[in-house]
Order: structure tokens, then C-alpha cells, then sequence
């Protein structure tokens, strides 16, 4: 508790890091420090006889610094391993070091050992490889991040359902689909819309997301994130350049701005059909739409794509959820009429 009094009151400084380092806006530090502090905000005692038979340091993990959400990778994976007697070795990028290297000064001053929390510089292949042959377990926040080297997390499926109310889910796919850059595997980059709402649904979401261009260029840090390097830069523009050439059309063009680091304005691009989609979407602010006739193009779909599964549908979870349990999607989150369900 003494460590979360620390980065509490450190809030502030970590934000900026996290916004300079981490190319997050200030939306999305709100949201990770949210995350990040809501399990300890009525405060919290670990019972003694919880530890009485257990050894210190059974196991060492491996963490892999998570750019789009460093405090929630830190209070909901590191430190509960830490609290639990394991020794965590965390890979970090390196713009990355300042956030993780305060956080670690914190945990030590809040009384940590200096052995139990160690900080390694790099998350390339070959040493994620060597760590994870020299360690117990892995310890992320949610999925292997899709800005790190050799990630094989897959981009997450946004689909819009005949029954679905369009207006609705026009704005929640602006938010997910861009939602910290792309970079967070929680980022919907792939939007499936049924063809009775594609010309319409697109027709909003292209505006919706010109708007959103416009207030990124007036405010970068606040609206929209940056990409955490010019590597990301290249492969987006990369990926824009071989998709168009082949076989998309864009219907909202954004280019790298002026006003921030690696500041990169919103793309969406058509597809004329579902399967045309190349679903290794860099992490970047893209989002690829495309229409569907057939409930089975979604499932053959979310196939290529990452375990979170978005559909807005008046359609019950307990007809949905089970044509998803083969797929690998084990975050299937459904947004009808009045409410939401997750599963």
C-alpha cells in the first residue's frame, strides 16, 4: 500500500512520462491510472497466515513493459507476483526506461527488496527468447504487446450485426478501433458491418473520424496517441502503401503530423470484401472496413484476428458466446440496445 501512496502521489510525473515516453494522450493515461488503482482504492491488508508456508521467491517471471497501459501491467501483473514471493525480471523497450525505472524506484522505497523487481534493457526476439527458457512463467497485463519485436498478437475483431442500433456503434468503433494507437491488443482495427448498414455506418464513421483528425491536430496529446517510434511510422505507411496498391480504398487519409513526435493522423481504409482484409494490421491509428451477408464470413474472420471480439447486436450472449469458443476469442463483449455483456 505504501508503494501505491507513492505512485499516487506521483500520478502527475508518471502521466507526463507515460505521454513523452510512451506516445500516449492524456485519455488513455486517465484510463491506465484508472485501471491501475481501482482494485487498491479502499485500501488493503494482506492476511499473515496467507504467507506462512510458503518459501520467498519460488519462481522468477518474465514481464514484457506494456506501452499502452505501463501502470496497469505494473499494479495488476508485476505486483501481485511481487506480493506473492516471485522475483520479476521486466524487458524493457527503450523509450520505455524512465516510466518503468521510476516505478521501480518507488517499489523500493515503498520497502521492496532490490533483487525481488530487476529491470532489463531490450525486448528483442533473441532476449525474450533467452529469458523465457530462464524463467517460471510470463506476467503481462493482457496480451504480449503488438509494438514489440516478434509479438504475435493478432488485431482485435469489431462487428456491427444486422440488429445492430448504428449510431451507437459508429461512436464506440471510433473509440476502440483507435484506442492508444493501435498498439494495445484490446485496439479493434478489423470492422466487420452486416451490408444492410455498410454504406451508412461508413459514411458516419468516416465522418466521425475526420473530426477526430481535426482535434488531434489542434491538441495532439489529448486526443490522439502517438507512435512509440519511427520504426512503427514505416510500417504503418508500409502497410498502407502495399494494401491500396492491391486492393483497398481509402476513404480517410491520414499522414504523419508536425505537432507531436510520431504523431499519425486516423486512416480508414474499404474493402470490398471480408476476406481481402490483411489482418496483420501494424499497430497504428488504421481501421479496415469491410462488409458481411453471412454470420459464417465473421467466424471464418475472427479466425485471423486477436482474442478480443467486439459485436454490437440485440442478439443474446448465450446464442453468441459459443460460436466464439473454438476461435480463441476469450474476450467476447457484446453491446446491445441498453447494455453491455462480457463474457
Amino acid at each position: 500500500m505504501r508503494f501505491v501512496h507513492l505512485a499516487r502521489r506521483d500520478a502527475s510525473a508518471l502521466a507526463r512520462l507515460a505521454m513523452q515516453t510512451g506516445g500516449l494522450c492524456r485519455r488513455d493515461v486517465a484510463a491506465d491510472q484508472g485501471v491501475a488503482f481501482r482494485p487498491y482504492r479502499r485500501g488493503w491488508r494482506r492476511p499473515p497466515q496467507a504467507r506462512a508456508d510458503k518459501p520467498p521467491a519460488v519462481q522468477v517471471m518474465l514481464s514484457l513493459s506494456d506501452d499502452a497501459a505501463p501502470l496497469a501491467h505494473v499494479f495488476q501483473g508485476v505486483l501481485p507476483a511481487l506480493l506473492n514471493g516471485d522475483c520479476v525480471i521486466t524487458a524493457v523497450q527503450p523509450h520505455a526506461v524512465p516510466m518503468v525505472a521510476h516505478l521501480r524506484a518507488l517499489a523500493r522505497t515503498a520497502g521492496l527488496p532490490g533483487d525481488a523487481w530487476q529491470q532489463l534493457e531490450g525486448q528483442e526476439r533473441r532476449l525474450s527468447w533467452v529469458l523465457a527458457e530462464h524463467t517460471d512463467a510470463s506476467v503481462t497485463a493482457c496480451c504480449t504487446p503488438r509494438s514489440a519485436p516478434g509479438s504475435t498478437t493478432r488485431p482485435g475483431l469489431f462487428v456491427v450485426r444486422k440488429d445492430a442500433r448504428l449510431r451507437p456503434a459508429v461512436q464506440d468503433a471510433v473509440q476502440t478501433t483507435f484506442r492508444t494507437a493501435g498498439r494495445h491488443c484490446r485496439a479493434t482495427p478489423v470492422l466487420a458491418v452486416h451490408a444492410h448498414h455498410y454504406d451508412r455506418f461508413l459514411e458516419l464513421f468516416a465522418a466521425e473520424v475526420r473530426e477526430l483528425g481535426e482535434r488531434a491536430r489542434r491538441s495532439p496529446e489529448t486526443v490522439l496517441s502517438r507512435l512509440t517510434s519511427e520504426h512503427q511510422v514505416h510500417a504503418v505507411q508500409a502497410y498502407l502503401h502495399r494494401t491500396v496498391g492491391e486492393h483497398a480504398h481509402v476513404v480517410v487519409g491520414g499522414a504523419v503530423s508536425p505537432f507531436g513526435r510520431h504523431t499519425h493522423g486516423p486512416v480508414v481504409l474499404r474493402q470490398r470484401h471480408l476476406d481481402l482484409i490483411d489482418v496483420a494490421v501494424p499497430p497504428g491509428p488504421v481501421a479496415v472496413v469491410a462488409p458481411f451477408t453471412a454470420w459464417s464470413e465473421v467466424l471464418w474472420a475472427a479466425r485471423g484476428t486477436g482474442r478480443h471480439v467486439t459485436v454490437h447486436t440485440a442478439s443474446p450472449l448465450s446464442q453468441l458466446a459459443p460460436q466464439f469458443a473454438a476461435l480463441g476469442v476469450d474476450d467476447l463483449r457484446l453491446v446491445r440496445p441498453a447494455f453491455t455483456l462480457r463474457r
